[in-house]
């Protein structure tokens, strides 16, 4: 006896133990109300169950085709068989009677009825399309379409969406978007979205979810560069006249956007890179621009600090023309290469020798390099004052005798070593070779400093004296002529601190020099480098 033969000697109702029931693995309803299905477990307890299960016989067991919902209420409940009807459907007549049932009920998830449509839609040889559904379930096709829709959604939203985190308008809406801006609208759907946790998140109204996606998704089709027509710019894409996701075509799923734009960002730059490309390969004189000020690298786009786009038309009602409305002799064809005008093609200059639109800025790297002289020269003068003053400083040190015993001359340098700042016990201890850490102003290094008196013969002990009153007048490059310790110094031993001034400043040129030759030398491969691409 066959399995139909088998399930047709059973009467039609029976009472099945709730142990031989097994749930269908094809049932496309995977979400169930936990209050719901409590309440429905509720009245079990005091009505039994009023409707019985759809089963069939399938390996020694019962498989539910139909009261999923009934079958773990049920359990809930406490009971041990239920009423069954059993039928003998084959698997594709099970499925399709499983889809039918669990998308006409009212408390059906809607994402567990998106599932359910695309069953049907993918069944083989049934022949099931929008329109068919629609008029076996007495759904509406734009019903319909838009429960497919949610299909695309992708896991952390669909998550959100069947906890119930987020309702169907919210997720309708971030459905209809390209899978990489997603997770961002799902986030733009909470008021607080850094809350914590989802506790102390509220959702947002649809209406404001839905200015957030039209301000900043989708992407308006009004004056693209490319032809919304032509499906070989990007094969895989197709043409964008047909495209699911082109506002403009797709009205009943679209039906609250009034402007014809593109909700699929990813794709929408695919194309503009496409029609980019197409463009250079056919124009060899094409220059592409770019938005950003900073450098590209060794990329071939110019950064927008480099050109100047030249309006040709000028506006009727205006006064002095503009130097991006001045034409040269230098323009030439380019397409922007990113920003709100990528792919749009323009004129611009971008020989930086021009005067009628580099002027300004020809005069501003003037004052730049001439400010960057003015600097440097400064900078020099007063690097080379004050290598002057720490040999004229040197030079004072090397001349001091002691006259007092060396005690008394300990005693007057421990005073004087104890008076200096922070600052100068941190330069005295670089002088005598202490280690000198990354922190310049280390409380270790200042504190052995202090103690280089204890010691110091009598020499060393005069030297050390004078090398702390001197090294604050040696470190400043602007000392006052009238009233410097250091001069004073130099006079008393007699040192002739204006040929020590010479001398100390022909080095400095030697210095700089050859420092200007090491630098010339090694640019020089590079400038004939950059020379060689061009």
């Amino acid at each position: 006896m066959n399995t139909k033969e088998a399930v047709q000697s059973l009467p039609e109702y029976v009472n099945v133990p709730l142990a031989e029931l097994v749930e269908s693995s094809t049932n496309p309803r995977k979400t169930f109300d936990d209050e719901r299905l409590e309440e429905l477990a509720e009245s079990i307890r005091s009505k039994g169950v009023l409707s019985p299960l759809l089963a069939r016989k399938v390996n020694g067991h019962f498989e539910i085709v139909s009261g999923a919902r009934r079958y773990r209420a049920a359990q809930r409940a406490g009971l041990q068989e239920v009423p069954v009807r059993i039928v003998a459907p084959n698997d594709e007549e099970a499925l399709e009677t499983q889809i039918i049932e669990n998308i006409q009920r009212a408390d059906v998830h809607p994402f567990d009825e998106a599932h359910g449509f695309r069953a049907l839609l993918e069944r083989e040889g049934a022949g099931y399309t929008v329109e068919k559904i629609a008029a076996r379930t007495g759904k509406a096709s734009a019903h319909i379409a838009k429960r497919l829709r949610l299909l695309d959604l992708i896991p952390p939203v669909a998550d959100a969406f069947t906890a119930g985190r987020i309702g169907i308008e919210h997720a309708l809406l971030i459905a209809k978007l390209g899978a990489d801006v997603q997770e961002e609208a799902l986030r733009h759907c909470y008021y607080a979205y850094y809350a914590a946790n989802d506790a102390e998140r509220s959702l947002v109204p649809v209406s404001r979810l839905q200015a957030w996606i039209e301000q900043n998704v989708y992407l308006s089709l009004k004056s693209v560069p490319f032809s919304k027509d032509d499906e070989t710019l990007v094969p895989e894409a197709g043409s964008c006249a047909t495209c699911p996701k082109r506002t403009g075509f797709n009205t009943l799923l679209f039906s609250e956007v009034r402007e014809d734009s593109c909700a699929d960002a990813a794709c929408f730059n695919r194309k503009l890179d496409a029609h980019i490309a197409l463009r250079v390969s056919k124009m060899a004189n094409l220059v592409q621009i770019s938005e950003d000020y900073k450098t590209t690298g060794e990329t071939q786009i110019l950064s927008r600090r480099n050109y100047v786009e030249v309006v040709t038309r000028r506006g009727k009602k205006r006064g002095e023309t503009r130097p991006e409305e001045k034409l040269c002799a230098h323009l030439a064809p380019a397409i922007h290469a990113d920003g709100i005008d990528k792919g749009r093609l323009v004129k611009v200059c971008a020989d930086l020798t021009c005067k009628v639109h580099f002027g300004e800025l020809q005069q501003e790297e003037k004052q730049r390099l001439q400010w960057k002289a003015e600097k440097t020269a400064a900078n020099q003068k007063a690097k080379q004052t004050l290598a002057f003053r720490h040999r004229l400083l040197a030079d004072v040190l090397k001349r001091v005798k002691p006259e007092f015993g060396t005690e008394e001359l300990r005693v007057v340098a421990q005073f004087v070593l104890r008076s200096l700042s922070h600052e100068l016990v941190c330069r005295l201890a670089k002088r005598h070779g202490f280690q000198n850490p990354k922190d310049a102003h280390d409380w270790q290094m200042a504190e052995k400093a202090r103690t280089l008196y204890k010691k110091a013969d009598a020499a060393a002990l005069a030297v050390l004296i004078f090398e702390a009153m001197l090294l604050g007048p040696a470190g400043s490059a602007t000392a006052d002529k009238d009233d410097d310790p250091l001069s004073d110094a130099a006079s008393l031993f007699k040192i002739d601190a204006k040929a020590l001034r010479t001398a100390v400043a022909k080095a400095e040129r030697e210095k700089v020099q050859k420092k200007a030759k090491a630098t010339e030398k090694k640019d020089k491969p590079a400038h004939r480098e950059r020379i060689a691409r061009k």
